[in-house]
């Protein structure tokens, strides 16, 4: 519990080993800054928003003070140094103990009450319910997956505070034993390792929810800090684990647009595949917010329509299973991000420099010139520039252009 009035000297020696920094770099006092705030109580999340606009130079406890004006929000009991005594139904000491509300700052315990522990812009903040104190304690979990594709574990460890008789602080690194872990709806217990065995490891990855917890057995206090609701982790394709040029560009993509793997059994992204017409028009469509739809025949029947209507693609010119050229695929890109309304279209570069100028055709200049200007192609050369305009694009290719215009 946060013990504020009894045990501040020992938390300032802790977080002095820990390295935390209380008082982050402020913004000016006429700017506001945006946090996040999660409440944990015994067996579930009861407040969550990550999007909180406080004033610069906000404490926490500010922040607690303009959560209990909320109407959406639980009421929060403090006194008048700001010490937190109930929130909701759940009060200090209803589990026994210690037990009661703690908070932590960027994944750091406080060294000092919340009214002295000020706020930056993209601050996370957690008020959460357990026994720090008692036995046996509270850990923080760690996830580690650089075993999951050689032998299908996945770790879960904790930076644990332990005191000596003079209450001398030491860290020490610990398994998280005996927690119920979920990863993607699928239930494990953590091993005396803090190990979870993943057998079957289709469509695994991509983003993964994980969701973690465990209770005491004789006074059920929580004694692990749950993740966020939202909570996920990245796991790598399997063919992409070498850390390749295009890594940000796949994760991005995958995030933003759920884009899958080639093969889910096996973990294949495939992002060397070239990729077709059909393929290539669906994944354009999604940055309108239009998808494909499994009921239809061809699968691709909804996005070819919408192409077909929105002047992306020329019906007698269509091949579903051709493979698209660098420039045609610029071009029809061009065109998508003009249909959204949202963009600069008329910036343009002079790309007559270009050592391949003479290989783009006419009818793709202005959105090759638009694309190099806006930094979405930047050209495969060192020193100078080369379009590639008649290379066939890859699914690599794909995420690398999304990733350059809209990231």
């Amino acid at each position: 519990m946060q013990k504020f009035r009894k045990a501040v000297a020992v938390a300032l020696t802790a977080m002095a080993i820990a390295g935390f920094t209380a008082l982050p770099a402020m913004a000016s006092e006429d700017e506001a800054i945006c946090v996040s705030l999660r409440i944990e109580g015994v067996e579930e999340t009861i407040y969550y928003n990550n999007q909180i606009e406080m004033p610069a130079g906000s404490s926490i406890a500010d922040l607690v003070a303009a959560i209990n004006d909320m109407d959406d929000a639980p009421d929060i009991e403090y006194d008048s140094s700001w010490y937190i005594q109930k929130i909701g139904d759940l009060a200090e000491h209803d589990y026994g103990g210690w037990s009661g509300w703690s908070f932590r700052l960027n994944d750091g315990e406080l060294t000092s009450g919340i009214n002295e522990n000020f706020l930056a812009n993209g601050d996370e903040v957690v008020c959460y319910y357990g026994d720090p104190w008692g036995e046996p304690g509270m850990q923080y979990p760690i996830i580690d997956i650089s075993r999951l594709f050689t032998d299908s574990v996945i770790l879960f460890t904790s930076i644990d505070v332990e005191y000596d008789d003079d209450w001398t602080p030491q860290l020490s690194e610990n398994p998280v034993e005996g927690a119920r872990v979920v990863v993607k709806g699928a239930t494990f217990m953590t091993d005396e390792n803090g190990a979870i065995t993943i057998a079957d490891k289709t469509g695994i990855s991509g983003f993964c929810s994980v969701q973690i917890d465990r209770f005491d057995d004789e006074t059920g206090v929580p004694t692990v800090l749950r993740f966020a609701p939202d909570f996920e982790i990245y796991v790598p394709f399997a063919d992409m684990l070498d850390d390749p040029w295009y890594e940000d560009a796949v994760v991005f993509c995958v995030r933003e647009w759920s884009y899958s793997g080639e093969n889910l059994a096996e973990n294949l992204f495939a992002p060397m595949r070239k990729m077709n017409m059909a393929e290539l028009i669906t994944v354009l469509a999604r940055i309108v917010g239009v998808y494909d739809s499994a009921a239809t025949e061809p699968w691709y029947e909804t996005t070819y329509e919408w192409a077909l209507e929105s002047g992306i693609i020329i019906e007698e010119e269509f091949d579903a299973l051709s493979f698209v050229t660098k420039e045609k695929f610029v071009h029809m890109f061009y065109l998508v991000v003009a249909l959204t309304g949202d963009y600069d279209m008329t910036e343009a570069a002079d790309i007559t420099g270009a050592i391949d100028y003479s290989d783009i055709g006419a009818e793709y200049l202005e959105a090759i010139s638009w694309a190099v200007a806006s930094g979405i192609v930047r050209g495969v050369g060192d020193d100078e520039l080369i379009i590639d305009p008649q290379e066939e694009f890859t699914r690599a290719m794909v995420c690398q252009l999304f990733y350059n215009f809209f990231a």
